[in-house]
C-alpha cells in the first residue's frame, strides 16, 4: 500500500459520519469485491479534542489494497472517547488500537500519560490493599476457626465460604456507596480521598468478618452442646478442610475484586472529569445551532 500522509489515513478535517454510514460502506465493499473489509479503530488528540477514527481496509480490484478513513466522533473528554471506541469495538467486532501517540498533540499526550499513571498507580495500590486484606482474613480463619479435640470444626466449609462471600459483597456495596455519595458542599474528591475511604472500608469489613466467625463458631458449638451426642458423632468437616476451603475461596474473591477495582478506577477518573464540557461532533453542533436559531 502506498505511503499516505496522516491527514489521509486518519480523520483530519473530515466531517464526522454516523456509524451506520460507515457500516453501509463496509457492506457495499464486501458485496462488490467479495471480501469482508477489516475495520480498525484508533484515537488521537488534536486541538483540544479526542477523535475516534475508523480505518476500513479491503481488497479492491485485482486484489489491490484499498483504504478508507472515517471520523466517527470527537470529544472534549478523553474517557468519553475511550468509552465510545470500546463499546462499538465490542458491538461490531472491530479492532481497537487505542490512542495513537504519533498523531497526538504533545501536550495532550503528556496529559494522557499523567492521567494513565495516576489511574494505574491507584489501581495497583488498591489491588495490593485487597491482597493484604485477604491475607488478614486468612489469619482470622487460622486463629478463630476452631473445633473439638478430634479436629472436627465447629464451622463447615460452606459456612466459612459463605462468610467470605458476604465479606466481599460488603466491600462491593461499600465501593458503590463511595461512588454514589456526592457531597455538593465538599471539595471535589481526589484519588487520595478515595484511597483513604477504601482503606477505612476494608478495616471495617475485616472487623465484621472476625466478629462473624466468632459468633458463628459460638452458635454452632452451643447447638452441638444442646444436642450433645447426635451432632458430635455426626460427620463434619475437619479444621484443615475448612481452612483449605477458605484459602481457595479467598483467592477466587481477590481475583474477582482485582478486576472490579479496574472498573472502580475508571469510574473515579470519569467523575473527576465529568464536568468538563463535552465537544460534540460537528454535525451535532450544527443541528443544535440550527435548533437554537429557530427558537
Amino acid at each position: 500500500m502506498e505511503e499516505r500522509p496522516k491527514q489521509q489515513i486518519y480523520g483530519y478535517e473530515l466531517e464526522p459520519v454516523d456509524i451506520s454510514d460507515m457500516l453501509s460502506f463496509v457492506e457495499s465493499r464486501q458485496e462488490v469485491h467479495g471480501n469482508k473489509p477489516k475495520v480498525t479503530l484508533s484515537m488521537y488528540g488534536d486541538d483540544g479534542k479526542w477523535h475516534v477514527d475508523a480505518a476500513v481496509r479491503y481488497k479492491g480490484r485485482e486484489g489491490k489494497d484499498e483504504f478508507q478513513p472515517f471520523l466517527l466522533k470527537s470529544y472534549k473528554q478523553l474517557w468519553r472517547a475511550e468509552k465510545y471506541a470500546k463499546e462499538i469495538a465490542e458491538e461490531y467486532g472491530f479492532s481497537n488500537e487505542g490512542l495513537n501517540p504519533s498523531l497526538t498533540n504533545t501536550e495532550m499526550f503528556l496529559q494522557y500519560q499523567k492521567r494513565k499513571h495516576v489511574k494505574d498507580t491507584f489501581t495497583k495500590d488498591m489491588q495490593n490493599e485487597i491482597e493484604q486484606h485477604g491475607t488478614e482474613l486468612m489469619k482470622v480463619v487460622e486463629t478463630q476457626a476452631v473445633g473439638e479435640e478430634n479436629d472436627q470444626s465447629f464451622l463447615t466449609k460452606k459456612e466459612v465460604e459463605h462468610l467470605i462471600s458476604e465479606q466481599f459483597n460488603r466491600i462491593e456495596i461499600g465501593i458503590e456507596q463511595m461512588l454514589n455519595s456526592v457531597d455538593q458542599q465538599s471539595k471535589k474528591k481526589t484519588f487520595a480521598d478515595y484511597r483513604d475511604e477504601m482503606k477505612n472500608l476494608l478495616k471495617e469489613c475485616r472487623q465484621h468478618f472476625k466478629d462473624s466467625i466468632i459468633e458463628r463458631t459460638l452458635t454452632s458449638k452451643q447447638k452441638m452442646d444442646d444436642k450433645v451426642i447426635g451432632l458430635r458423632n455426626g460427620v463434619r468437616d475437619s479444621i484443615s478442610e475448612v481452612k483449605d476451603s477458605a484459602k481457595s475461596k479467598l483467592m477466587q474473591s481477590i481475583l474477582y475484586m482485582n478486576e472490579r477495582l479496574k472498573d472502580f478506577t475508571t469510574v473515579i477518573d470519569q467523575k473527576l472529569y465529568e464536568h468538563e464540557p463535552v465537544q460534540l461532533d460537528r454535525k451535532q453542533n450544527k443541528a443544535m445551532a440550527a435548533q437554537a436559531h429557530e427558537r
